[in-house]
């Protein structure tokens, strides 16, 4: 990081005897974000005040840098954007660094905000600095979690540089922090840098495709025999220390098979349900013939709603969870036999 913080000081330098101004001060801007991010305020200070030196009408951008100080003194000490984003910037010249930089804009969301919707138009491009979101995507009723993302993860790319629609909804966990850039500015790069789009493209082919996602959990699902099971199921939320948490709520078991198992649930709200994708469930239910009780953990993947009758006060949800450790064959097995035996039928 020194080095290219170096080469960058030098950079400026290079700028101002050429009497490039513009170029100069967005260098000055790229600085005095790394040196805030290290919380390093002296030099970040020391260098707003040579935006002035450079250019006395340049108040837009000595107040963008002060703005930047300040912000990053209300902060903790964390990995900076550039320090998450080094891989890209690793990847560009000293000039597309700086343009790239100085496009993005910054953005919070709220946990459970949505930053964009399944067939809506997307044009933006988001770098997740902090923070967790989810993948959904919703088919006949039934919203399915395909990936969670997180700090140094991009969303948003397949939208981005093709007009095409949201394939997926993407919710914020936690509180998310980002960059993003809008797509209009790739018209801008073919005159300002033109081979930075092809590096970024390159970039974001690094990350897996939500098309291959969807072809994956439709295949697991294809391939994995499902067996009916009758009974009630416990469930709990589960820690980040992988302790079950929470309320237990009770359920209706659906079907089992060796990676996970759906149950029913009622809730009074559809999106109480949808808050349980993507999160750690701690389930216990009994497995005939023996009724021995089975305790698992597993991600909830899938949420299909059912909507009742006017006189219901809840509305039914199904839950499929995949399982952390897969049940036996064996024990699959046993329950289908021990089903046939009771229903001949």
């Amino acid at each position: 990081m020194m080095d290219d913080i170096i080469k960058h000081e030098e950079l400026v330098d290079r700028y101002i005897k050429a009497g490039k101004t513009d170029a100069a001060i967005k260098s000055l801007l790229f600085l005095i974000t790394k040196y805030a991010q290290k919380h390093d305020f002296e030099t970040a200070n020391s260098l707003r005040e040579k935006i002035i030196t450079i250019d006395p009408m340049a108040l837009t951008d000595a107040i963008k840098a002060h703005e930047i100080i300040e912000d990053s003194r209300r902060r903790p000490v964390d990995k900076g954007h550039m320090e998450v984003w080094s891989r890209l910037y690793d990847t560009l010249t000293m000039d597309e660094a700086n343009i790239l930089f100085n496009d993005m804009q910054e953005r919070t969301f709220r946990p459970g905000e949505t930053i964009f919707s399944q067939g809506t138009r997307n044009t933006y491009l988001y770098f997740i600095n902090s923070g967790q979101a989810k993948h959904l995507y919703l088919q006949d009723n039934r919203e399915m979690f395909l990936k969670r993302i997180s700090t140094g993860n991009i969303a948003g790319e397949d939208t981005f540089f093709d007009a095409t629609l949201c394939t997926t909804s993407l919710f914020a966990i936690d509180r998310v922090k980002a960059h993003f850039l809008e797509a209009g500015i790739l018209t801008r790069w073919q005159g300002t840098a033109p081979g930075l789009e092809k590096k970024l493209r390159a970039f974001c082919e690094k990350e897996e495709k939500i098309h291959d996602l969807l072809k994956r959990n439709a295949m697991d699902r294809r391939t994995q025999r499902r067996v009916l099971l009758p009974g009630r199921i416990l469930i709990r939320l589960v820690s980040n220390e992988g302790e079950p948490i929470g309320q237990t709520l009770r359920g209706h078991l659906g079907d089992v098979s060796v990676g996970g198992i759906s149950f029913q649930i009622k809730v009074k709200e559809r999106g109480q349900a949808q808050l349980l994708l993507g999160r750690k469930l701690h389930v216990r239910f009994n497995m005939p013939p023996t009724m021995t009780e089975v305790e698992r953990i597993g991600i909830a993947l899938g949420v299909r709603y059912k909507a009742n009758d006017e006189t219901e006060t809840d509305d039914d949800f199904s839950v499929h969870i995949k399982f952390d450790d897969l049940l036996t064959n064996k024990a699959l097995n046993d329950v289908e036999r021990f089903l046939k035996v009771m229903n001949p039928s």
